[in-house]
């Protein structure tokens, strides 16, 4: 009976616990790229920037993989390698900025209610969670489509050309409004959120700074033109992210679809 007890709460504490390890994000190594150097960018998973598992290259997984330079847009999928890890080695063969771009394929997920409905109140999506609520389905499971748009920006021979700042007409994007090449601690950071191109206000945005193992970071509320701020407390790989959610009108499987984008980057 103590057994059947323990397991029960051991079970709810669960359901009542965000999804872990539910959050994806870009990385690239080194962090100071040279023109002809080799250049690693892998794609991890897990929470509030602590790493879990680095993810494979899955073809049928990416709708698109580019780089975006000045001097245009490179696709990088047809040539990479099914089951790579990481993503992709790659050679840049001229300064600037390098800004990889990597768009996931919809998925599909079902989530018990009470999980479902703490993962909604974790991210800031209160509009969803009311919206359950009035329509009695907080007590319904979620079935959520979700979709990924992740950035990472490299700045190679040190030399930064407003790359980092390109909007690239992704679904949702956070496009910073500073170069970044040129970020140092101390100094003051915004982004926007744009959604199919129009600023999107009232969504929770992060920003971590990767600490050894660990990672810290600075919440935020978009305001009416999109914009979030930070104060960059010290040098470091940078992750900002976010999500945001709405019904998914005529979606089979699905009562509500998601869009989740991170840009990470490097502070020098």
């Amino acid at each position: 009976m103590r057994l059947r007890t323990v397991l029960a709460l051991v079970a709810g504490l669960l359901l009542a616990s965000p999804a872990s390890a539910h959050d994806h994000w870009l990385e690239f190594s080194p962090k100071a790229a040279q023109t002809g150097g080799d250049l690693e960018l892998s794609l991890w998973v897990g929470d509030d920037f602590v790493s879990e598992k680095q993810k494979k290259l899955e073809k049928a997984r990416i709708a698109a993989l580019r780089v975006i330079t000045s001097a245009g847009t490179q696709d990088l999928l047809e040539d990479a390698t099914e089951g790579a890890s990481p993503l992709l080695r790659y050679t840049p063969k001229s300064p600037g900025g390098h800004l990889f771009a990597l768009e996931r394929s919809p998925v599909h997920i079902r989530l018990r209610a009470r999980k479902f409905n703490h993962y909604l109140e974790h991210e800031g999506l209160s509009h969803a969670l009311e919206q359950r609520r009035a329509a009695a389905e907080h007590l319904w499971p979620g079935l959520e489509r979700y979709t990924r748009y992740l950035k990472a920006y490299v700045q190679v021979d040190g030399r930064g050309d407003d790359v980092s700042t390109k909007i690239l007409g992704q679904r949702i994007e956070l496009v910073p409004d500073r170069e970044l090449g040129t970020l140092t601690s101390g100094q003051k950071l915004s982004f926007r959120v744009l959604f199919e191109g129009e600023p999107l206000a009232g969504l929770q945005v992060e920003a971590f700074v990767r600490l050894g193992e660990a990672a810290r970071g600075q919440l935020a509320t978009s305001d009416a033109d999109g914009r979030v701020e930070y104060k960059v407390e010290q040098p470091g790989l940078w992750l900002v992210r976010t999500v945001h959610m709405q019904r998914c009108v005529g979606c089979k499987g699905a009562d509500w679809e998601s869009f989740w984008a991170g840009y990470t980057f490097a502070v020098g």
